[in-house]
């Protein structure tokens, strides 16, 4: 049998029908829909804080100290940690859209939810009183204040993605790029503030408590349900 093509040419997707099938299957998934629309609605409502906060994470990225000042502000801490909850949205949609962890979307959340609640129970446990409070906030909520750079990277990277149409295989390693360097960025300034209060040694084991253990278990967690 001879199949006649009007127009002379057979457009084909270069894409597996495996990958177009889960994309157009994650885009009409309610669920996706309704959060989706909530993280909009939240940056919006909240968009103030992010100017709030603009210049006291720019300072956090160049200097250790500036995370140990932003917590004299109890205002200003408020905010950056409501500010980092409300990031934790559209990180969420990211790491399910791209399976960076999972793609079982709770079980990602899970993940991710367990991996804060193991790096707050860690600080809790090992770092020593006699470091003054506000150092001890500093060190324990370093994440947040990088995990909201980290958030509108990783935004900016989907638009891109978006809009130059690059190779869907080629994301979960971009965005680990991403993960990996603000983890590396908050353990280099984690390391900067304890230094100042604990001996060199001291200070290698409580960042190998505090970031290399979760660290571990974030990368056990995702291999195992990948």
């Amino acid at each position: 049998m001879i199949q006649d093509f009007p127009n002379g040419k057979l457009w084909m997707s270069d894409e597996p029908l495996e990958a177009i099938a889960r994309e157009a299957s994650w885009a009409q998934d309610p669920v996706h829909s309704v959060i989706a629309i909530a993280a909009i609605v939240l940056l919006i409502v909240f968009m103030r804080d992010y100017f709030i906060l603009w210049t006291p994470v720019m300072r956090c990225l160049l200097r250790a100290k500036a995370n140990v000042e932003m917590e004299h502000s109890i205002q200003l801490a408020r905010t950056r940690n409501r500010a980092a909850l409300l990031t934790l949205l559209p990180m969420w949609l990211i790491a399910e859209r791209f399976g960076l962890i999972s793609e079982r979307m709770w079980l990602s959340l899970a993940i991710m939810v367990a991996y804060l609640i193991l790096k707050r129970l860690i600080a809790e446990i090992i770092l020593p009183r006699r470091i003054p409070g506000e150092v001890r906030l500093a060190v324990r909520r370093a994440l947040y204040t990088y995990g909201i750079v980290l958030a509108f990277v990783m935004i900016a990277t989907v638009g891109l993605w978006l809009l130059i149409d690059w190779d869907p295989a080629a994301m979960p390693w971009i965005f680990g790029a991403e993960v990996g360097a603000a983890l590396l960025l908050s353990m280099l300034r984690e390391g900067e503030i304890l230094s100042a209060n604990c001996r060199p040694f001291a200070t290698f084991l409580y960042l190998c408590g505090l970031e290399a253990v979760p660290a571990a278990a974030l990368a056990a967690a995702a291999i195992v349900v990948a």
